[in-house]
């Protein structure tokens, strides 16, 4: 039995997500609390960085008279650019404070600097109810709507309403298809290959960008952007697969919800795209292990096919022989534009 990696795309499920705290701290909503993407779940204090100052030096002053020019004592608090020791020699020389924090100890014509760090606060990221929580580090928030993940993300997190760029899958994201009336929304487009689409979508302030595919010389820009991009199946001229964009193209109109942070070792997350749905019915919550079998839903992940979607016809007993003369075990597909071929088994990915 062969068990490929499951990649959801899915019209009507249950989504049951864990938000966590990268450090123990509070967790401010009840179970059974209905919250929205951009409401606060939980907050944390990172422990606080110290760093010393060497006062003496920074005036030109003995050690010994350095508490003579200190303008805060011990235990003050302090904010950026603030006065904290001097003037003194010449020219006058002054130190300020480096950061909003707190003179922890003043000893040997030195001062060690707290500098507290802003809380980190935790978002539910999209809309649904609160199912679990342990109290400190982590909550499970759950809702009903259509799902689809990618492959990439560039870390980033947020919710608009879903507007088509484009005519198709396989179009191109260009400068003069931006204007200010997509302000706010999530686009959806092919291909992008050129930063300036990038650049000018933060001009314009959009919430997010899912993608087919996106040429890799230009993660580096995507990754520098404050608007989440979500790349559903790889880099290069790669098109959005087809049953993606039908389901994107069905909910048009509707908020999405991107979760852009990128696939880590040992963890099951997929940056996604969560559309939000009036719930018609209980929706059973996706299943991550799928034996490949004939019947079931693949899309392919690499070339000569790359991001076409099928159905498996058979997974064959024996290995297939390819031109380029590697010998794999495979299955038959029926590609949706291409008809019944063979494809190795280590080139797919099934849909639900």
């Amino acid at each position: 039995m062969y068990l490929p990696p499951v990649a959801h795309v899915a019209s009507n499920t249950t989504i049951r997500r864990v938000r966590s705290l990268p450090v123990p701290g509070t967790i401010t909503v009840n179970v059974n609390e209905l919250v929205e993407a951009r409401d606060i779940v939980g907050e944390a204090e990172y422990a606080p960085h110290h760093q010393f100052i060497d006062i003496a030096q920074s005036l030109g002053i003995p050690a010994s008279e350095v508490p003579r020019y200190l303008t805060r004592e011990r235990g003050d608090r302090v904010e950026q650019g603030e006065i904290i020791a001097g003037p003194a020699g010449f020219p006058r020389r002054s130190v300020r404070a480096p950061a909003d924090g707190r003179i922890a100890a003043v000893t040997n014509g030195m001062i060690l600097f707290e500098i507290r760090q802003d809380p980190y606060l935790l978002s539910a990221g999209y809309p649904g109810e609160v199912v679990g929580s342990d109290g400190r580090l982590s909550v499970t928030i759950e809702n009903s709507g259509a799902l689809v993940q990618g492959v990439w993300g560039n870390g980033q997190e947020d919710i608009g309403v879903m507007r088509i760029v484009g005519e198709g899958p396989r179009d191109r994201l260009l400068t003069d298809q931006l204007n200010v009336e997509l302000r706010g929304a999530v686009l959806v487009a092919g291909i992008c290959d050129h930063p300036a689409p990038l650049q000018q979508a933060s001009d314009i302030s959009v919430r997010g960008i899912i993608l087919g595919g996106l040429s890799s010389d230009l993660i580096p820009i995507a990754e520098s952007l404050s608007y989440p991009i979500v790349v559903i199946d790889g880099f290069g001229s790669v098109p959005l697969n087809q049953a993606a964009f039908d389901l994107l193209n069905e909910n048009k109109g509707r908020e999405a919800a991107l979760d852009a942070r990128p696939a880590v070792p040992f963890d099951p997350h997929r940056p996604e795209v969560i559309i939000p749905l009036p719930v018609a019915n209980i929706a059973d919550l996706p299943e991550d292990l799928i034996p490949l079998a004939p019947g079931v839903r693949v899309r392919v992940t690499r070339q000569p096919n790359n991001s076409e979607v099928g159905i498996v016809e058979e997974v064959l007993d024996k290995a297939v022989s390819y031109p380029s003369g590697i010998l794999a075990r495979s299955a038959r597909v029926d590609l949706e534009s291409r008809g019944s071929t063979n494809v190795p088994l280590a080139n797919l990915e099934i849909l639900q």
